[in-house]
């Protein structure tokens, strides 16, 4: 027959580990949250550099139309006045609709990607309140094992 104290000993030190495998467990994904959070906010300073290089260019591409309009009504003996000077404003009022649909649009994705950060923050912080949980969790189910022991 077996030793009820070694029996009870070894209840008791696998559910010591079990229990430090837990605590680890959370501490991991907790540390996964972080990390997936911090990486979603270098993402947003990505998206912030993007925009502003797009939107430059799309200035760049605007001025560079208005610029040729300018040069062909020039070169075609026509004032800039009138349909010519309607043509020109119409071209910036068109640029400026899509630099604000490109800011627009990149707001829209920085707010998603907040929300997400954020909800990686909180599944972070949810997992190291519940590390001691699962400790503790182990521990006392090796510590029945080892007075189940006893009878």
């Amino acid at each position: 027959m077996c030793n009820p104290m070694a029996i009870g000993l070894a209840g008791l030190g696998g559910g010591i580990l079990q229990g430090i495998g837990g605590f680890m467990q959370r501490k991991q994904a907790a540390a996964s949250n972080e990390i997936n959070a911090a990486g979603v906010e270098r993402d947003i300073g990505a998206e912030r550099e993007a925009t502003a290089y797009t939107v430059a260019r799309t200035r760049e591409g605007i001025a560079r139309t208005q610029g040729s309009a300018r040069a062909g009504y020039a070169a075609n003996g026509l004032a800039l006045s009138g349909s010519a000077a309607d043509v020109i404003r119409d071209t910036a009022i068109e640029g400026d609709l899509d630099i604000a649909a490109i800011k627009w649009s990149s707001d829209e994705k920085i707010k998603s990607m907040k929300f997400q950060a954020q909800g990686y923050r909180y599944n972070a912080a949810q997992e190291k309140a519940a590390a001691p949980i699962s400790f503790l969790s182990g521990v006392l189910g090796g510590a029945a094992k080892f007075g189940g022991a006893f009878g």
